[in-house]
């Protein structure tokens, strides 16, 4: 029910999803999806950064190497996990199964960060004061939109977006809700501990700390293992907030959407829960073609 490429948090979560394919949410046309993610996270990148021709093609290169190990690594991984997830969705789901499908979803995904985390040091070795300063200028616009979208609302219209951004998801997942499981996930919104301020201070927080660092890596671009360990510590506090009462939130919210999923997932009937099962089907056998199995 819930939901990092480089240089930004946003594009270094967009990126690792993508090469994921969202594992748990419903996504047509899966193969012509999968094999446009070198192309798209390109143009990502390219967007936050502009690229110089050099730097365009060894991007473009690391891409490419990215996705073939992906294909060739982590697609079946994500098929099993499907397959398990599809196992369990005939019957009742509880919130620790849930949480515990996070965890794995969580673990394949901090595989592909691990991928990702060397070509980030060669590229943020290779950048300038000038890229740098349009990365901030893209953070500026991104920070326009998310404010829009999620600050700048009265809470009752904050509350009927995200109802309305959950029950777009459920139903490509469950197929056409009625009125009880429509009423279970608004009351699932209702009770959500969700605070945008609390996530816009964080997402500014990790910005900022995004930037130092990568202007520590600019100042002195040929200390390898230095630069590694700057962009290890960026990445740990990316995952794990410093700010302690954010770590509790954080929590919160991951417990929160699991007892949310359980919760909805009880409302839904047989035939829902036939349809979703169909639906992570169709994507663990998309995902064992792409991997040439």
């Amino acid at each position: 029910m819930h939901k990092p490429s480089f240089p930004s948090p946003q594009i270094l979560r967009w990126a690792a999803l993508a090469l994921s394919i969202a594992l748990l949410q419903a996504c047509s046309a899966v193969r012509l999806a999968y094999n446009q993610v070198p192309t798209l996270a390109y143009w990502q990148i390219n967007s936050y950064l502009g690229l110089s021709e050099t730097q365009a093609e060894k991007v473009r290169s690391e891409l490419g190497d990215l996705h073939q190990w992906h294909r060739d690594t982590m697609l079946p991984r994500h098929a099993e996990l499907l397959q398990k997830v599809r196992q369990q969705l005939p019957s009742e789901i509880t919130a620790e199964q849930a949480c515990s499908t996070y965890a794995e979803v969580r673990v394949q995904l901090d595989r592909v960060i691990d991928q990702i985390e060397p070509r980030l040091v060669w590229l943020a070795s290779q950048l300038t004061e000038a890229q740098i300063r349009t990365l901030e200028r893209k953070q500026a616009d991104s920070n326009a939109d998310w404010r829009k979208e999620w600050l700048d609302v009265s809470p009752p219209k904050l509350v009927e977006q995200r109802y309305q951004q959950l029950l777009s998801r459920a139903e490509g997942f469950y197929g056409s809700l009625d009125a009880p499981q429509k009423l279970a996930l608004r009351n699932f919104v209702a009770q959500s501990g969700f605070d945008p301020q609390r996530a816009y201070a964080e997402r500014l927080r990790r910005q900022k700390d995004l930037v130092q660092v990568l202007r520590q890596v600019v100042a002195q671009p040929t200390s390898l293992e230095r630069n590694r360990d700057l962009l290890r510590g960026y990445l740990a506090r990316f995952n794990a907030s410093p700010d302690v009462a954010y770590q509790r939130y954080a929590r919160q919210l991951v417990e929160e959407g699991c007892a949310g999923f359980a919760q909805v997932h009880r409302a839904m009937t047989a035939a829902q829960r036939a349809k979703a099962a169909q639906s992570l089907q169709a994507y663990e056998q998309d995902f064992w073609v792409l991997a040439g199995r």
